[in-house]
């Protein structure tokens, strides 16, 4: 109604089912955001249990979509060997900051080499 959006968080550790009557509630949850590493510092690596995360949520909004009506947001340990693999998994967004800020050849040619790893399906 205040015209704000709502996002929920999930740590490695957490339970992608813990979260699910939370996306049912139609118009309360717009974003939710797989952490693919422990928060609080860059440069960690892509824990593998994110993808499995980001597949149960594409399942479950699918098999809801009229109630489920989300975007998945993936931020932690995104590269060129991690980019594609997550959003072939269902990821809407992904969170790249370690990649982009400490690429050899610059943020623009770090974001191009990213874009150029994935496969739009």
């Amino acid at each position: 109604k205040a015209g704000m959006k709502c996002g929920v968080s999930l740590n490695p550790s957490t339970p992608v089912e813990a979260i699910f009557p939370l996306l049912l509630d139609e118009n309360l949850v717009d974003l939710v955001d797989v952490l693919a590493v422990e928060p609080g510092f860059g440069g960690q690596r892509f824990q593998m249990i994110a993808l499995q995360k980001i597949e149960a949520l594409k399942r479950f909004r699918e098999e809801n979509n009229s109630k489920a009506i989300f975007k998945i947001l993936v931020d932690g340990g995104i590269n060129t060997s991690t980019a594609n693999d997550v959003v072939t998994a269902g990821a809407d967004i992904l969170v790249a900051g370690t990649f982009l800020f400490n690429h050899g050849d610059g943020i623009e040619n770090a974001l191009q080499e990213l874009n150029e790893t994935i496969t739009h399906q």
